[in-house]
Parts: structure tokens; C-alpha cells; sequence
């Protein structure tokens, strides 16, 4: 049986998108099913902005960061007339299946969207905030972890130069995966969540008494928080 496939990228980008649109690109292409790709979003959805995607017009996507499909936050999307058009949009251009890589909110704009529309939605956790509930990894996470630990070592070498202490922040929004895990793979010496963020007051006073108490052992210092 041969189908329709649509896939899009909303939301923020995350390393590793491109990568997932190659895999779907392969997956489709060995089941003999035509696949399009929605630029731009759920934007692209509203606009009949599609492309078809196959391998041949996507040569080396693997190493490409980013998304060739582009990506953006769509407000139209969160009214329920957006969502109408969206499904009558997915009719039109008879798809049957609908990919999106996203996050949270790309995710909840699709949940919207199932109530609209009675194709089969798929759902590609695409975030570095690594909040996406049921999944160990998302896509650009590790990555961004790399990210961070790079740029936490290079920080690190000027604040032992000055000894000197440096904020760190990074990403994540409401989740502290990035900034834990960052922290930890540079040896930071203090994080702050949010998921254990008490009030600025307290973090203030636990930060500077780890300060004091490594300066009263060692001297003055360099200190690193996330």
C-alpha cells in the first residue's frame, strides 16, 4: 500500500534534525511511499508550503546542522481556525501520515491537530531541553551537552588565570537536564535547576559559602556556576 507521508520541523531548532529527516527520507523511500516535507512549521502547513523529499535532493544531509525544512513558532496554530485550515490543508494534499519534530509545543499543537484530522500523527522528540516526558534522550541533547561543556572548559581557563568566578547559563527553560548534566561533564562547581531552585536568596547564600569554604582551604580561587 503506498502513502503519503508529510514531515515538518517546528519549534526551536535542534542539532541532529537533519539527520532525522534523512532517516525518514530512507525509511519512506524503502517502503515506497512519497514523502513532503512542510517548510517552515506549522507555518508551512497553513501555507501549502511543501517540498518532496528524496534522497537524490538531499545529498550529505547527514552532516548539516540545523533543519533544511527551516523552522518557527506559529501563534495562527494555537486558534482553532489555524487548526481547521491545518487539517483541511493535510485533505487537500491527501497525507495521510504527519511527522513533526519538535518539542513540547510543537507536540501539543499535533495533539490539537489529532482532534481535527484522522490521519496518523508521529511524533519526533526534537528538543535540547530534553522535556519531552516518556523519552531518555531527545534529539540535540547530547549534543548540546557537548556544547556546553565546551564552553564551560574554555571559560574555566580564564577564571583560574583571574581567579575568578564566573555564571555560567544555558539552556533548558523549565528543565535543568542541560545544565546538570553540563555541569557535570565540565566538573562546574555549583548548578543551579530549577527543579531544586528554592528562592535567588538561598542560592545566593549556598553559592557564596561553598566560595568561602573552598577559599578558606585552598586560598583564592576560581569558581564555576551553571
Amino acid at each position: 500500500m503506498s502513502k503519503r507521508v508529510a514531515i515538518l520541523t517546528s519549534g526551536g531548532d535542534a542539532p541532529g534534525m537533519n539527520a532525522c529527516i534523512r532517516a525518514a527520507i530512507i525509511a519512506c523511500q524503502k517502503a515506497n511511499f512519497t514523502l513532503l516535507g512542510y517548510k517552515h512549521g506549522y507555518n508551512g502547513l497553513l501555507q501549502q508550503e511543501f517540498i518532496p523529499l528524496s534522497l537524490d535532493s538531499t545529498h550529505n544531509l547527514i552532516q548539516q546542522g540545523g533543519t533544511i525544512l527551516h523552522s518557527a513558532r506559529c501563534k495562527e496554530f494555537k486558534n482553532r481556525e489555524g487548526l481547521i485550515k491545518a487539517a483541511d490543508n493535510l485533505r487537500q494534499a491527501e497525507v495521510d501520515t504527519l511527522i513533526v519534530i519538535g518539542g513540547d509545543g510543537s507536540f501539543r499543537g499535533a495533539a490539537k491537530l489529532s482532534e481535527l484530522w484522522d490521519g496518523q500523527i508521529l511524533g519526533i522528540p526534537g528538543t535540547i531541553d530534553n522535556d519531552i516526558a516518556g523519552t531518555d534522550a531527545t534529539i540535540g541533547y547530547f549534543t548540546a551537552i557537548d556544547t556546553a561543556m565546551s564552553s564551560i572548559d574554555k571559560v574555566r581557563d580564564t577564571a583560574d588565570a583571574f581567579e575568578r568566578i564566573f555564571l555560567v547559563e544555558v539552556m533548558g527553560r523549565n528543565a535543568g537536564f542541560l545544565a546538570l548534566n553540563g555541569a557535570l561533564s565540565a566538573a562546574a562547581d555549583y548548578v543551579v535547576v530549577p527543579e531544586f531552585f528554592e528562592s535567588a536568596e538561598t542560592e545566593i547564600k549556598k553559592i557564596v559559602n561553598q566560595i568561602k569554604a573552598q577559599r578558606a582551604l585552598k586560598g583564592p580561587v576560581s569558581f564555576i556556576v551553571v
